[in-house]
C-alpha cells in the first residue's frame, strides 16, 4: 500500500472523476479513499428525462461500490467534520486521515430558509424529488404550473428552463396544453446570464414561443398552499409549483472555516487549491471569480467539476511521482438545453478567457439531443 492517501469527499461528478484519474495515473502508488453518504452515483443531467418518463431510475444511477474493482476504497458514510490542522476527516462511522484532500461535496439544499417551500414546492434536483414530480405531472391536466428559481446561485443553470420547455412539450403530446397556463419566475434579470445577454434573450424567445409567461426579475419570499409571494409585493396563484431550492455549502466545510463571505469555498481558479496546501475543492462547493467580474462568479455545473477534478488529480499525481508537468484548468464547459420535440440547444464556453468568456451557442437540433444521449451513455459506463 502507498504511504500517500488522497481522501475524496463526495461521490458525484467531481469525486468520481478525481478517484478514477488518480488510480489510472498512480495505481498502487496512492491510496484513494472516497466518502459519500449515498451508496450510488446518480446522473443529474438525466433528471429532466426521468421527470417525463423517458428514463427509469436504474438507468441513471450506478453502485459506487463498483469503484472497488479499481482499487478505490469506498466509504458509505456521512462527513461530520474536517480538521485541516490534523489532516483528519470525521465521519459518522470512523475518522479518516489524509495526505491530500479533494472536497467534492457539492451543494446542499436549504428549503427551510423560505417559509412554506418544503410543504408546497417540488423540484428535480435529486432523483427522489424528480420521481415525485413525475408522479405529480402524470395526474395534472388543468390549471397553473409555476416554474422558477428561488435563489442564486444554483447548480445546472439550464435545468429550470429545460423543465419549462419539456413540460410544454409533454402536455402538448397529452393533448391538454391549452388548459394549462405556465408562469416562469426568477430573480435573474435574464436567463443564463453567465453565457451572455444575447443567448439569454434567445432563451426568453424559446419560452415566449411556447406561450410561457415570464416574470423576471422576481424573488420569492414565501410559499403558501397554491400561492407564491414575491419580494416586490406581488403574488402568483398556482396549482402545481416547480422551484429550484435555495443552495448552500455543506455544513462541515463551513465549520472548518473553508468558506468566504460568498458562503462557498474560494480556490485558485487555475489549480483549484484552497488556502491550505494539499487541500483542493472542485465543483459546486467552490466559488470562482471570472475575468473582470463578467458574471461575477462561475456558474455551478457538473461539467466544471469534471474538468477541475481531472486537473487536480493530474497535479497530485505529478507531485507524488516527482516528475511531469502540472496543468492549469482553462475554464472550459458546455451544456445542453433540451427544448422538447426531440431537440436540444448546445452551449460551449471558455469561462476564464481574457478579457471575457468566449461562448458558442448552437440552436436547437436533433443532433444535439443525440449528443446528450451519447454523453449520458458515456458517463454511465466509462467511469465504472
Amino acid at each position: 500500500m502507498s504511504d500517500k492517501t488522497v481522501l475524496v469527499l463526495g461521490g458525484g461528478v467531481g469525486g468520481l472523476v478525481a478517484s478514477n484519474v488518480l488510480k489510472s495515473k498512480l495505481g498502487r502508488r496512492v491510496n484513494v479513499k472516497l466518502v459519500d453518504q449515498k451508496k450510488v452515483f446518480q446522473f443529474p443531467p438525466s433528471y429532466p428525462w426521468l421527470m417525463i418518463g423517458k428514463r427509469r431510475p436504474e438507468q441513471v444511477q450506478k453502485d459506487l461500490g463498483l469503484l472497488r474493482k479499481k482499487d478505490v476504497e469506498v466509504f458509505n458514510s456521512v462527513v461530520l467534520s474536517i480538521d485541516i490542522k490534523r489532516s483528519m476527516v470525521k465521519t459518522d462511522k470512523e475518522d479518516i486521515s489524509f495526505d491530500y484532500l479533494i472536497i467534492a461535496l457539492g451543494a446542499d439544499y436549504a428549503p427551510e430558509t423560505i417559509p412554506g417551500f418544503s410543504e408546497h414546492s417540488r423540484h428535480i434536483y435529486n432523483l427522489e424529488s424528480a420521481l415525485r414530480f413525475k408522479d405529480a405531472i402524470e395526474n395534472f391536466e388543468e390549471g397553473v404550473i409555476a416554474i422558477g428559481i428561488s435563489r442564486l446561485p444554483y447548480k445546472c443553470p439550464a435545468a429550470p428552463y429545460e423543465v419549462a420547455l419539456l413540460l410544454d412539450d409533454y402536455f402538448r403530446k397529452k393533448g391538454v396544453r391549452r388548459k394549462i397556463n405556465f408562469e416562469f419566475f426568477s430573480p435573474e434579470g435574464i436567463p443564463l446570464a453567465a453565457v451572455g445577454q444575447d443567448i439569454g434573450r434567445t432563451v426568453l424567445e424559446f419560452l415566449r414561443s411556447k406561450e410561457i409567461n415570464i416574470r423576471m426579475p422576481m424573488k420569492i419570499t414565501e410559499v403558501r398552499q397554491k400561492e407564491l409571494s414575491f419580494e416586490n409585493g406581488e403574488t402568483l396563484p398556482f396549482n402545481l409549483l416547480f422551484c429550484v431550492p435555495p443552495h448552500r455549502a455543506p455544513q462541515p466545510v463551513v465549520d472548518a472555516g473553508l468558506v468566504d463571505g460568498s458562503g462557498w469555498i474560494p480556490v485558485n481558479p487555475k489549480t483549484l487549491e484552497t488556502k491550505h496546501g494539499g487541500v483542493y475543492a472542485v465543483g459546486d462547493v467552490t466559488v470562482l471569480p471570472t475575468p473582470n467580474g463578467y458574471m461575477p462568479f462561475l456558474p455551478k455545473a457538473g461539467v466544471f467539476a469534471h474538468g477541475q477534478a481531472e486537473v487536480v488529480a493530474h497535479n497530485i499525481s505529478v507531485e507524488i511521482k516527482g516528475r511531469g508537468k502540472v496543468k492549469e484548468w482553462d475554464g472550459q464547459g458546455s451544456c445542453f438545453l433540451e427544448v422538447g420535440q426531440g431537440k436540444s440547444a448546445f452551449v460551449k464556453g471558455w469561462f476564464l478567457a481574457e478579457p471575457k468568456p468566449e461562448i458558442e451557442f448552437h440552436m436547437p437540433g436533433r443532433v444535439w439531443h443525440m449528443q446528450k444521449f451519447i454523453f449520458e451513455k458515456y458517463w454511465m459506463h466509462h467511469w465504472f
